[in-house]
């Protein structure tokens, strides 16, 4: 079999293939924040508490090789109704949190709104 046709071949597996079998890369994780070392991420959860109410998972990531302070206020918009929560703390170098073991799961309406939107504002980092 001539090189040229075995090249064709293998390109051609190679492109079907991930056409194919599907790539699961991604991170699950929207980034809302990436600066001085701090990433501030979420997850959506349509039925965050097991009912109708939207849940909302943050993922703290420190990549700083020093530890920090942070604090920040996270907004959470349902139509024209905003909730806000204020988040604050140390983190040590390049620690990770997330979830209800860190205060870090929110379930901003519990009379069934739909969530539209999750913000951050205000963040401050500091080196400790």
């Amino acid at each position: 079999m001539p090189v040229f046709t075995k090249l064709y071949y293998a390109l051609t597996f190679l492109i079907l293939s991930n056409l194919i079998i599907p790539q699961n890369n991604e991170d699950p994780f929207k980034k809302l924040y990436d600066n001085h070392g701090l990433i501030v991420s979420f997850i959506f959860y349509s039925e965050g508490d097991g009912d109708e109410n939207n849940g909302v998972v943050i993922y703290l990531e420190n990549k700083n090789d020093y530890n920090i302070s942070f604090k920040f206020t996270l907004i959470f918009r349902a139509g024209a109704i905003d909730r806000v929560r204020t988040i604050d703390g140390r983190m040590i170098p390049w620690e990770k949190r997330t979830g209800s073991n860190d205060d870090l799961y929110f379930i901003p309406f519990e009379d069934g709104r739909s969530l539209s939107e999750v913000g951050i504002k205000s963040c401050k980092v500091g080196r400790i």
